[in-house]
């Protein structure tokens, strides 16, 4: 799993119950090497709540469409079935594979959904992490677990920037800050100017922000 690429969670089909699906995860290495949130399977709950499938007694399936190291033709479909149980549950229905097993493992896994009202109306669905019941709107498979879902804390996961050296994460900052401003996010341009809609405030406090990154940037280049 650690040797591809994952795309974005997408809903493409309204299934029955009877829908065979190809297997969800086939571990290729180690199913417990840590890997970045972006290549992992996600299920995100604000996504499901805008298509309108929390309805109790739907089916559908979430694909993937995964990436190899090299070109297109290395990728994969993978999916997962989700059964709405109840208001308040789903279930995960999924298929996984361990290195040097032949056969794939049946995977059913509840999880609860609970609902916060918001400030002008509606409720908004989160999932409860089955490991440690905390509410979050994303749940992953792997990290820690190489057969269930949770959340990112459980599953020990980490943004890739997160996985880069102090020296790329300080530069990256500083172009983020420069493009605020409508800059071209280069560290040796002069710093953009105030754009004609943005507050004198705003901007200072930008600048400023910007300033102390770029002079740690460049202190650790030495």
């Amino acid at each position: 799993m650690a040797t591809y690429l994952i795309g974005e969670e997408t809903i493409t089909a309204i299934a029955g119950p009877q829908v065979r699906m190809p297997g969800l995860c086939d571990y290729r290495d180690n199913p417990f090497t840590l890997i970045p949130v972006e290549c992992a399977f996600d299920l995100d709950v604000r996504r499901w709540q805008r298509r309108g499938l929390l309805i109790p007694g739907t089916t559908f399936l979430a694909f993937w469409r995964t990436y190899g190291a090299g070109t297109a033709s290395d990728g994969r479909s993978a999916s997962l079935k989700v059964r709405v149980v109840s208001a308040d549950e789903v279930g995960l229905i999924y298929r996984v594979r361990m290195p040097g097993r032949p056969r794939w493992q049946e995977m059913d896994q509840r999880v609860r959904i609970v609902r916060h009202p918001c400030r002008y109306g509606g409720q908004r669905p989160w999932l409860l992490c089955p490991a440690c019941v905390r509410r979050v709107a994303v749940l992953y498979l792997g990290g820690a677990s190489a057969f269930s879902f949770s959340c990112r804390r459980c599953a020990k996961l980490k943004y890739d920037s997160q996985r880069s050296g102090v020296r790329l994460r300080l530069m990256r900052k500083a172009q983020k800050l420069r493009r605020q401003l409508g800059g071209s996010g280069s560290l040796y341009k002069p710093f953009p100017e105030k754009p004609r809609t943005m507050q004198w405030k705003r901007y200072e406090r930008v600048k400023e922000m910007a300033r102390k990154t770029e002079e740690e940037w460049a202190s650790r280049l030495s």
